[in-house]
């Protein structure tokens, strides 16, 4: 009994090591040479199964006697998968260009602001040094001619107004002057001769009286020849009175030639007391003077 059951048990060993070494062989096989690759229509063989095993082994054990083991159905070597393709080979690397380093923009300089031209102040003019005043006295001289009046009478008291005759400012060639001279009014005027005689300049002078005063009354009296710094010369009087005939007063013209200068001069003067009127007309003729 102990034979027999070894028996089997040796039997099982031996189908089982058989095993072993039927899917080493199959192993190797397998390894060394590469299955063709199944077709479409090819059928693979499944691996024996553990039921299949048993079954064999249960035979065994059912015939113990038997020698020669019941032909195990060997496996069909299953088909290996196909081979893996070749790995692609991988691209070279690309070389990164080197950076090329990017120039720092200069900054422009800033337009510096032009400044604007200081305007070049204009000179001043310099004042032509103003002549001082002559204090005036009784005696003018001026213009070319000299007037003098009475030790007890000034100039600086008389109203005394110098202004141009034919032009706006009196000068050498021509003139205008006006002045009270005690109790008198006095008004001479200086302009170029032109050849015009005394006597024509003194009926001019009366003319222009007439003229500037034409609510007065004009009646000549006399008229003669007189002497101004050793020249010939002409006078002539008048009375005025207004319409009704009151408001009488009297005048004096005289006229002269100052033959260095070539200049024609006529004075008037005028007022209420005929004596002071001709006294002071007597003294302006007498103290003028063509040279100053």
């Amino acid at each position: 009994m102990g034979t027999r059951l070894r028996s089997p048990w040796r039997l099982v060993f031996l189908v089982f090591t058989l095993f072993l070494l039927i899917v080493a062989a199959v192993g190797c096989s397998s390894a060394e040479s590469t299955p063709a690759a199944p077709t479409a229509n090819a059928e693979i063989s499944p691996p024996p199964t553990v039921e299949k095993i048993e079954s064999t082994v249960t035979i065994a054990l059912a015939d113990p006697e038997s020698q020669v083991a019941a032909p195990t159905e060997v496996p069909s070597p299953v088909s290996e998968p196909t081979s893996a393709p070749a790995p692609t080979a991988a691209p070279a690397p690309t070389v990164a260009p080197a950076a090329t380093a990017t120039p720092v923009p200069t900054a422009t300089p800033e337009p510096t602001a032009t400044p604007e031209p200081t305007a070049t102040p204009e000179p001043t003019a310099t004042p032509e040094p103003t002549a001082t005043p002559v204090p005036l006295t009784n005696v003018y001289d001026n213009y070319g001619f000299t007037v003098e009046l009475d030790q007890d009478a000034t100039f600086a008291t008389s109203n005394l107004n110098i202004d141009g005759w034919t032009e706006t400012v009196a000068d050498e060639a021509q003139g205008l002057m006006s002045f009270d001279y005690n109790g008198a009014n006095v008004v001479m005027f200086w302009q170029p001769q032109n050849g015009d005689t005394p006597q024509e300049t003194v009926d001019l002078t009366y003319q222009l009286q007439k003229l500037g005063n034409p609510d007065q009354t004009y009646a000549p009296l006399s008229n003669g020849a007189l002497t101004i710094d050793g020249g010939d010369g002409r006078f002539v009087g008048f009375l005025t009175s207004d319409v009704s005939g009151g408001n009488a007063s009297g005048g004096l013209i005289g006229a002269w030639t100052c033959a260095d200068s070539e200049t024609q001069i006529s004075l008037t003067a005028t007022g209420p007391d005929s004596t002071a009127l001709q006294i002071r007309f007597d003294r302006l003729t007498s103290g003028f003077s063509c040279a100053n």
